[in-house]
C-alpha cells in the first residue's frame, strides 16, 4: 500500500516538474523571440530615410508605432520606443510585454521630461540591467528624424509606483529623459534620471 503511495506522490512530483520546465522553457522562447523582433525593429527604422519622408510608412511594433530608440551602451542594451496614447498602468501592460514605452512626455528628444518604461525581466531583457547603472552613464535617444541625443544620469533612486512626482517637468528649457521599471517584486520603481549632455 505504501509503495503505491510513493508512486503516485513520484508520478505527481515528476508531471508538475515537467510542466514547470515546459513553462520555463515556453517564456524563455518568448522572451528570444521577442528580442529578436525588436533587433528587427530597430534595424527597420534605422534604414529608414527619414519618418518624416511622405511616402514611407512608420516602422510598428505588434501594430504600435515607433517613435525612436533608446540605446544604452554600457549594458549593451538597444530598443524602440512604442508609442502609446495612455500613462495608464492597466493600460501599458501590452505593449511594454513588447518593447519600452513612452509612458509620459512628447516626442523624443523634445524639450522637457520624457518617461519611457520597461519591464525589468529577470533574464537582464528590456531594462532588467539598469540596475546596473550609475550616476555619469550615458543613454543614447534616437529620434524620427534620426538625431541622436545623449543623456548623462544624474540621479538613481526607488519610489512608490503611483509616484506621478517623476513625471514632472521643472525646466522646460532642457531636454531630460527617465527611465522606470520595476524593482522589489514590482512593490516599488527603480527611476533613474538623465539630462542631455550639451
Amino acid at each position: 500500500m505504501k509503495l503505491k503511495i510513493y508512486k503516485a506522490i513520484f508520478i505527481i512530483l515528476l508531471l508538475a516538474a515537467i510542466v514547470i520546465i515546459a513553462c520555463i522553457a515556453l517564456k524563455q522562447w518568448n522572451s528570444m523571440e521577442n528580442e529578436k523582433e525588436n533587433q528587427e525593429v530597430v534595424e527597420a527604422f534605422s534604414n529608414l530615410q527619414t519618418t518624416e519622408t511622405e511616402n514611407e510608412e512608420p516602422v510598428k511594433l505588434k501594430g504600435y508605432d515607433v517613435i525612436g530608440i533608446v540605446t544604452i551602451p554600457k549594458i549593451n542594451i538597444q530598443y524602440p520606443i512604442l508609442a502609446i496614447e495612455t500613462s495608464n498602468p492597466e493600460e501599458t501592460k501590452e505593449p511594454m510585454q513588447y518593447g519600452i514605452v513612452r509612458y509620459w512626455g512628447g516626442n523624443v528628444n523634445d524639450y522637457g521630461n520624457l518617461s519611457i518604461a520597461g519591464h525589468n525581466n529577470y533574464n537582464g531583457t528590456m531594462f532588467g540591467k539598469t540596475k546596473n547603472l550609475k550616476i555619469g552613464d550615458v543613454v543614447e535617444l534616437t529620434d524620427l528624424t534620426k538625431t541622436t541625443m545623449q543623456y548623462e544620469i544624474y540621479d538613481i533612486f526607488v519610489t512608490d509606483p503611483n509616484d506621478v512626482s517623476i513625471l514632472a517637468t521643472n525646466d522646460e528649457t532642457i531636454r531630460e529623459v527617465t527611465l522606470i521599471t520595476c524593482t522589489n517584486g514590482n512593490r516599488e520603481r527603480l527611476i533613474l534620471k538623465a539630462k542631455q549632455i550639451v
